[in-house]
């Protein structure tokens, strides 16, 4: 058999890196073996793969069914998208098997570090660089305060925007905006904009309150910064600015030398992401790192740079540091891209799915 990765579960992205690895492979008088698993039946993903699995739902018995996959199909690279910080704690008996394990970090440390929005800001600005001023709000007796004493400044200073502590997806951000109707939110959610006083009232009707992190509205743009990274040492990097539909492929400039040095600082290691946002000046400001790949991954393959394909031929030993950085710049030409709405076409084959293997 030849060499083989196997792509465990992912959050958004699975189906983009097997499809960039694929991609890549297709076109090369090199061969691997794509394996991919799964919770559930997803055969938009598995069916991209040469071997298609279906993970256990309990953690007691993720240990075993990695010990048998590897052991069977000789994988060489195993990479997770979830549950990092349960592989982080059993990496010893992974890599015990004779195999590589990516998980986006090098220690729980760094997931947790991540996972803690307020926690990673202070962390980077302690380390020189800029970030997005972030207060934890434990109360919604302190957001009220906090809200209250914002009111009295200039009004190009009084934007601001809340979200959770820790999630991801963008999951619980709010702007707070005292020209909002109390209807705006429920009317249009998409604009993520609230009255502070429903935001208020909604939060205190809580009995469990859980920590939120408050921080001031910045114009932008976005950047989204994918990268490859190697225990921090950046191998290949795209940024993505985000100006309403459409997304601008860069390989240069302020926010994209920001997200490296994130990177850097925080040890990543595999496909991860870095997300900034300019302040009034134009300057970028740190916003956060995810130590997995972005959902837009896929995005960055029109810029001629294959991130994932650079990280299969990295972890399968078929190409060096310097080559894959060469590649990385060489390859690359900028572009801009929008995304669009697709659906894929369901197929039954896959149902009750265990194992399916097809010639490579």
């Amino acid at each position: 058999m030849d060499q083989a990765i196997w792509l465990m579960e992912g959050l958004s992205s699975q189906r983009d890196v097997i499809s960039g690895i694929n991609e890549f492979f297709k076109n090369s008088n090199k061969t691997i073996t794509v394996i991919a698993s799964h919770r559930h039946n997803r055969n938009e993903i598995l069916s991209l793969a040469n071997i298609a699995l279906i993970e256990p739902d309990e953690d007691e018995a993720r240990l075993d069914f990695i010990t048998d996959t590897v052991k069977h199909y000789g994988v060489k690279a195993l990479v997770t998208g979830r549950n990092g910080m349960w592989f982080e704690a059993h990496r010893q008996e992974i890599e015990a098997l004779g195999v590589s394990l990516t998980t986006g970090a090098i220690s729980t440390a760094m997931f947790m570090l991540a996972d803690d929005k307020v926690e990673f800001a202070l962390t980077m600005k302690a380390q020189g660089l800029p970030v997005v001023p972030s207060l934890r709000i434990e109360s919604a007796g302190v957001l009220r305060h906090q809200i209250d004493q914002n009111a009295h400044k200039k009004d190009d200073e009084k934007l601001l925007c809340v979200k959770p502590v820790t999630g991801i997806y963008g999951s619980g951000f709010w702007r707070f905006d005292n020209n909002a109707s109390p209807m705006s939110s429920f009317t249009h959610p998409e604009s993520r904009k609230v009255h502070p006083k429903i935001y208020l009232h909604a939060l205190e009707q809580l009995e469990d309150f859980e920590p939120l992190v408050l921080m001031p509205y910045l114009p932008g743009p976005e950047y989204s910064i994918d990268m490859l990274v190697e225990k921090g040492d950046v191998i290949a990097a795209v940024a993505r600015r985000k100006e309403g539909a459409l997304q601008y492929l860069e390989q240069s400039g302020p926010a994209y030398e920001l997200g490296k040095k994130c990177a850097q600082i925080m040890q990543a290691d595999g496909l991860v992401n870095v997300q900034t946002r300019n302040d009034d000046q134009g300057a970028p400001l740190l916003l956060e790192i995810n130590m997995r790949p972005s959902g837009g991954i896929g995005y960055t393959r029109h810029s001629g740079v294959n991130l994932p394909a650079l990280f299969a031929l990295r972890q399968l030993g078929l190409m060096d540091t310097a080559q894959a950085k060469l590649l990385a710049t060489t390859s690359f030409s900028p572009a801009v891209v929008r995304s669009m709405t697709d659906v894929i076409r369901y197929n039954p084959i896959l149902d009750n799915l265990s194992v399916r293997e097809e010639s490579a």
